[in-house]
């Protein structure tokens, strides 16, 4: 069979053009849509329902009952007159049966593959989802432009009507084939009289969408590895004010000990002044380093939080008596104050060191009893 004559893709989806549109009817379209939003709110939940039952009749047997998919073509039909109505694309109301300016349907197929149901299909259509992404804002620009277009002028200009109606369309062939309703590949085309995709463009998607599907998984992979890595320390903080230390926790092969709180902190202990209100509250810690390298000990390392969730930056950090940034050399020791200033009723809850030294992100997390 020649190019010529290609049999049409079995997703059929045309749109009437409207020579004139009413004004005051464009004007108030997103008020007038409101009552369709809501029932396509409504109709979305029963069609979560019929993809669900459609695909395990698919797996089980091969194939849709017809009833059932004519059920969800209809679901579908007048969803897309919604989104229709609400682009613009017609200003007569959308019913719920008989004929509209915007129509959708789907020839039934006698037979369905089954291992083709939902993952394979989601995974070749990938290149489809990414050209969608941007043809979808390019249709949402051309409504509000054409949205003024009309108001000034009383019609749509064809060429965007066209190109709308095209993007809503490639939507509708791609739907139909990620749910199921057809096995044939869509084309990458707005053409009404466009049919399925040829083996090539089949191929070339499938490799990309498989490519693209192994680096998200890797990606999510290296991620969950990354994820920051959480020590939880329990810390009686009326302990902590005198003196008696939190146990010790390993970092990298540097060891970290919360030893002590001055809360609030003396004047004569630091050259800072809080504001009116407020207090210094400062803690000691003892910084051991048994690693093979320098580790650096940051002011952004720290971070405090008071009972009411408020997350606290340091306002000084030392390091043996240096001003952050500062390094503790290895096999070396050295003390470490972080001073925060809190108002005065404030409590703290809990004191974070995520130590940039670390390999990957781990957070020390000292909770406050």
């Amino acid at each position: 069979m020649t190019m010529a004559e290609a049999a049409p893709y079995p997703v059929i989806f045309e749109a009437l053009y409207p020579e004139r549109v009413s004004r005051w009817k464009t004007l108030l379209r997103i008020f007038l849509a409101i009552p369709v939003l809501i029932f396509w709110a409504v109709v979305s939940s029963a069609v979560d329902a019929v993809i669900l039952a459609s695909w395990l009749a698919i797996i089980v047997r091969g194939r849709i009952p017809r009833w059932l998919f004519n059920f969800q073509v209809a679901l579908y039909r007048w969803q897309y007159r919604a989104l229709g109505y609400f682009l613009l694309l017609t200003e007569v109301y959308p019913p719920f049966e008989g004929d509209y300016p915007i129509d959708f349907d789907v020839r039934y197929p006698e037979r369905l593959i089954r291992w083709k149901v939902l993952i394979w299909k989601f995974i070749t259509a990938i290149p489809h989802f990414i050209i969608l992404f941007f043809l979808w804002i390019g249709a949402l620009l051309v409504t509000i432009l054409a949205w003024f277009y009309a108001l000034i002028a009383g019609r749509y200009p064809q060429g965007l009507f066209d190109y709308v109606a095209g993007v809503m369309r490639w939507s509708a062939r791609v739907n139909a084939y990620v749910l199921s309703l057809t096995d044939e590949y869509p084309p990458f085309n707005l053409s009404v009289t466009a049919g399925p995709a040829g083996g090539d463009a089949y191929l070339i998607s499938s490799i990309i969408g498989f490519l693209l599907t192994g680096g998200i998984i890797a990606g999510g992979v290296v991620l969950a590895v990354t994820l920051p890595e959480e020590t939880e320390v329990e810390v009686n903080y009326a302990g902590l004010r005198e003196g008696r230390p939190a146990a010790s926790v390993e970092i990298a092969d540097v060891w970290v000990r919360l030893l002590s709180v001055s809360d609030p902190l003396a004047g004569e202990e630091t050259l800072l002044e809080p504001d009116p209100g407020n207090r210094l509250v400062g803690f000691q810690f003892s910084i051991q380093n048994d690693s093979s390298r320098d580790v650096k000990i940051r002011e952004s390392d720290f971070k405090l939080r008071d009972e009411d969730g408020d997350k606290l930056d340091p306002e000084l950090v030392t390091v043996a008596g240096h001003a952050a940034p500062e390094e503790v050399e290895e096999d070396g020791q050295a003390t470490v104050q972080v001073i925060f200033e809190l108002p005065s009723e404030a409590e703290p809850a809990r004191l974070d060191f995520s130590p940039g030294f670390a390999e990957f992100r781990k957070t020390v997390k000292y909770v406050f009893r």
